[in-house]
This record gives structure tokens, sequence and C-alpha cells, in this order.
């Protein structure tokens, strides 16, 4: 992995403080802005604050779900308004029913812990591809 030009806004979301931090360092050498947040209040807060361009979120977490999260998400950018915001599931519920649960709420991708770092940078490049319209790093 080398650097970035790109500087796409992400926001990390997990309610694990190592791997939020392990996230954010990873994510700022592959050239991304990164903010995180360890609750989905924090999430809504934070996005409401600066848009980010893709969330990385975690379905369990201390105050409401992932699930719960993303809804919120789509309140603060509804489809007309420039689209919803990008998500990313990251996390350690790996069932068929929640991987569905998550794509069918709008999720763009959705990717069980552990996780390989090069391939997760692969899939938010490709998202940002797709909901941006230009090449990012």
């Amino acid at each position: 992995m080398t650097p970035a030009e790109g500087g796409e806004r992400l926001l990390v979301v997990d309610d694990e403080a190592t791997v939020r931090e392990l996230l954010a360092a990873t994510l700022r050498f592959a050239g991304f802005r990164v903010s995180s947040a360890a609750t989905g209040a924090e999430a809504v807060a934070a996005a409401r604050a600066e848009p980010p361009d893709l969330v990385l979120l975690d379905v369990m977490l201390p105050d409401m779900d992932g699930f719960e999260v993303v809804g919120r998400l789509r309140e603060l950018r509804p489809e007309g308004g420039g689209g919803p915001v990008p998500v990313l599931f990251l996390t350690a519920r790996d069932r068929q029913a929640d991987k569905v649960t998550g794509l069918s709420l709008g999720a763009d991708d959705y990717v069980t812990k552990p996780f390989d770092l090069q391939e997760l940078i692969a899939r938010i490049r490709a998202i940002l591809r797709r909901t941006t319209g230009h090449q990012p790093g």
C-alpha cells in the first residue's frame, strides 16, 4: 500500500477502540481523510456536521445497531439531494440474515471480520468510483 492522492472523507464507526484506531491509521496512510465514532449517535452527529464520502459501519454498537444508523444516515441525505451517503458494513455479524438485512437497507457492501486491509481498501475505492464519479487514490 502506498499513500494515495484522493483525500475522500471516510467515517469509521466501531465501538472497539483498537479496531477503530487501526482502521483510521491504515486509511489515512492510504490517502483518505478519516474521522471516527464509537457509537451510533456519535456517527450520526459526525455525518451531520461534515458529511463523509463513505461510512464504514459496525453493526454492533452500544447505543443502537448499525442497521438503525443506516436509517438515520439516509434521513440526512435523501435521494435527489445528492444521494445517500455510501455505507460499507464492517462487522463480526456474519449470518446470512444480517448480510441480507444490511444490503436491503441500502448498504453498498458488507464485509465480515476478520478482514484483509488491502481488500477492504479496494472495496472502498470501488464504492467511491461508483458514487463520486472519479478514481480515488
